[in-house]
């Protein structure tokens, strides 16, 4: 009876201890989603979104948060609807904040809203939605503004060498993507202002798409280059895929340094291009700041603090002959910044 009576007794105590840890372990994983930031960039890899990364990975340690990110490959066939999916995912969790890069302004405003009337703020980057009250805040680069200085410096310098008139060819990786159409609008607007009526004898070719595959913006912009022997300048406006693309077909076609070509972002790639003309010149984004200033203001918004609706970053535009220097100097300042953060620590 005696050993019967101890059996009951332990079981009970069994019991016990598992229901007390098991309200622990509810405890702990509510509170670590209260520390817990959704990162939601386009994709996370390449010498734009890869510092972008990084700088968001260094304000989440250093003010104490765990970020999460998410994203999916660049041909991923179904890779809006995952990445809202990832947005809804979030707000189940009722996670601290999310920061998302949309890839539609229409198509991510419900759920960014639905998190954003459950309480949870979240900063848009690299992108923004149609209306500002549909988000916390935005960061980053006011990309019309970024088109329109790529375009008018390009224009500037076409002057300068005589060219008159010709086809104009634009590589992005998606057309529908909300950052290309507004650097494409702004480029189009400054190279107008600069041209004024004279850009009448311009045309500007149907957008080609390459969806981030070399490959594929290389054989469209060789077809243009084979069916228009008046193709002047070509702009390629951000990622990889289209920096490559461009650059091999000017290469394969005998026109590098015949045909210029303005880019977007810096890239070591871009050195590769230097001496045989392939790039002419580039505006850049801080990207390690875009992704630092996004975590750094979304843990202020987080924690009750106001904030800017919007947080701009600047472009700069960068020639040919500076881009190795540029690019030096870009990387020392990311290292000096990261040694920065490790040592305040």
């Amino acid at each position: 009876m005696l050993t019967k009576k101890k059996g009951i007794l332990t079981g009970l105590l069994v019991v016990m201890m598992l229901f007390v840890a098991g309200c622990g372990s509810k405890e702990s994983a509510s509170g670590d989603s209260k520390k817990s930031l959704y990162f939601i960039p386009i994709v996370d890899t390449g010498a734009y979104w890869n510092p972008m990364k990084k700088g968001a990975e260094d304000a989440a340690k250093e003010l104490g948060y765990t970020l999460i990110t998410k994203t999916s490959p660049s041909a991923e066939p179904s890779k809006k609807e995952k990445h809202i999916g990832f947005i809804k995912e979030a707000t189940a969790k009722d996670v601290a904040g999310i920061a998302v890069a949309p890839i539609e302004k229409k198509a991510f405003k419900d759920s960014i809203k639905t998190a954003v009337d459950k309480g949870i703020p979240v900063i848009t980057f690299d992108a923004d939605l149609e209306n500002e009250a549909d988000r916390t805040a935005y960061v980053g680069t006011d990309n019309v503004s970024a088109g329109k200085e790529l375009g008018k410096q390009a224009a500037e310098e076409m002057k300068a060498k005589g060219i008159t008139g010709g086809s104009i060819a634009i590589v992005c990786v998606d057309v529908a993507q909300p950052t290309m159409i507004d650097r494409e609008k702004g480029l189009k607007e400054g190279f107008e202002e600069v041209y004024g009526k004279d850009a009448a004898n311009f045309k500007f070719l149907a957008t080609i798409q390459d969806n981030d595959q070399p490959s594929e913006s290389k054989k469209q912009l060789e077809g243009y280059i084979s069916a228009n022997k008046d193709l002047v300048t070509v702009f390629s406006l951000g990622s990889e895929g289209p920096d490559v693309g461009v650059m091999s077909a000017l290469e394969s076609q005998g026109k590098a340094g015949e045909i210029l070509h303005y880019g977007f972002d810096y890239t070591d790639t871009w050195l590769k291009g230097i001496d045989d003309g392939r790039i002419t010149a580039i505006v850049d984004q801080d990207a390690y700041q875009i992704g630092y200033q996004v975590i750094e203001n979304l843990a202020k918004a987080v924690e009750g603090e106001k904030i800017d609706t919007t947080i701009p970053i600047d472009v700069k535009y960068v020639k040919a002959a500076d881009l190795e220097a540029y690019g030096k100097e870009k990387s020392k300042i990311k290292t000096d910044t990261i040694e920065s953060t490790e040592e305040s620590k």
